[in-house]
């Protein structure tokens, strides 16, 4: 733990670090370690001669973590020295190790801790805005549009179960569970669907007449044939989605968004095309695929992902795929995250506006249910004391 917390940890032991403070297992094993290395900690803090009121904060919100989560237990030792500036150096990155930790033990079962970005910070932290929250609930619901070769709509969410229509020879069902699957053989006429869900929607599952599944996240959509002909199988995605493609060697299966194509025989994997994001990003869970983009190709292995932009394909190894895959699995995860990729998912997700009145320089660390309200979400943020939070309406203001 202490080379993740001097920065000095590679991609596999970060990630392992990460998932070790995220497990309440380990709650008592990190208070050991605290008490064990708190004047180490105390001692880095007061390494630096620099004063700055945001680390002073942060400090003292530190001691009243502290106080709360130790009442009954053996007090840390209390040494008073300041936090002193965050940024820039190793020692100082190990000096907030105590405050990324306390917000780990106090969370009561969800867990957030921060880690400061090299930015110069020269603006005093403000007092908590008044939390008169509006609130927004999470979606309940699927909201999938089914929209048939004819042009026709069916409202998923609304439909009843069993057989909503009918394409050459596939029949299209809802099962009890919401999940839409295509059952048939092919046909001389292929037909073309578009599932689509708008944001604040639940993720949604498909069966393709393959036997492929796919799972689609909040603002995305898919198209693809009813039934698959010829030697190659092929749809068309925006936004999110994840395939877990059924094996067949003579009928590759293709994904294809804008100018970016990933080929596949059979494997699970994830693709991201938001608009919004900087890059499209494939990741790979399990099997092989290839990416092609602008007459190049790269083949991924599992744990791998490819970056797409301006037609270059970047590979990054050591991806946590459980960060690529909380939305699939009910939770949003972030593992050193800036906040405006945080809440970009949270405006997909809850369907709500953000807007940005202050710049905030942090990257934020979070294990939280997708099953809680938006006002429960941000204030386990909130904990850290670094960003605050107002809800009006459908609008979510995000200060220091």
């Amino acid at each position: 733990m202490n080379r993740f917390f001097l920065n000095e940890s590679t991609g596999s032991e970060r990630e392992k670090a990460i998932h070790f403070l995220l497990n309440p297992e380990n709650d008592v094993k990190i208070k050991i370690w605290m008490k064990e290395n708190w004047d180490l900690i105390s001692d880095f803090a007061s390494q630096t001669n620099a004063y700055d009121p945001v680390a002073t904060n942060i400090w003292l919100n530190i001691q009243r973590k502290i106080k709360e989560s130790n009442q009954d237990a053996t007090p840390l030792p209390k040494k008073q020295t300041p936090l002193y500036t965050l940024f820039g150096k190793k020692v100082r990155q190990f000096a907030a190790a105590a405050a990324i930790l306390i917000v780990v033990l106090s969370c009561l079962g969800y867990y957030v801790f921060f880690k400061p970005q090299p930015v110069e910070v020269t603006k005093v932290n403000k007092s908590f805005l008044p939390q008169t929250y509006n609130d927004v609930a999470p979606p309940n619901a699927g909201k999938a549009v089914l929209t048939l070769s004819d042009g026709s709509q069916v409202l998923l969410d609304s439909s009843g179960n069993g057989t909503i229509a009918s394409q050459g020879n596939v029949d299209i069902l809802k099962k009890s569970n919401g999940e839409i699957v295509y059952t048939g053989s092919a046909s001389t006429d292929v037909s073309y669907n578009t599932l689509s869900l708008p944001k604040g929607s639940m993720p949604f599952r498909l069966l393709l007449t393959d036997g492929t599944f796919v799972w689609l996240n909040a603002a995305s959509s898919i198209t693809y044939p009813t039934a698959f002909t010829g030697d190659s199988r092929k749809v068309e995605i925006t936004g999110e989605a994840y395939f877990e493609v059924a094996k067949n060697t003579s009928m590759p299966f293709y994904v294809s968004s804008s100018n970016v194509l990933v080929k596949v025989v059979g494997t699970h994997f994830n693709v991201n095309t938001y608009e919004d994001e900087k890059d499209l990003k494939i990741t790979l869970l399990e099997g092989a695929i290839d990416v092609l983009a602008d007459g190049k190709s790269k083949r991924l292995s599992p744990g791998q992902q490819a970056r797409v932009a301006d037609g270059s394909i970047k590979m990054l190894d050591d991806v946590d795929v459980n960060e690529v895959m909380a939305w699939k699995n009910g939770q949003f995860y972030f593992a050193g995250t800036n906040i405006k990729s945080i809440m970009r998912q949270i405006e997909k997700y809850y369907d709500v506006e953000v807007e940005y009145r202050d710049n905030v320089p942090y990257q934020f660390v979070a294990k939280i249910s997708r099953q809680v309200n938006v006002s429960e979400f941000l204030k386990k943020l909130e904990l850290t004391n670094l960003i605050h939070f107002k809800i009006e309406g459908k609008k979510i203001i995000v200060t220091k």
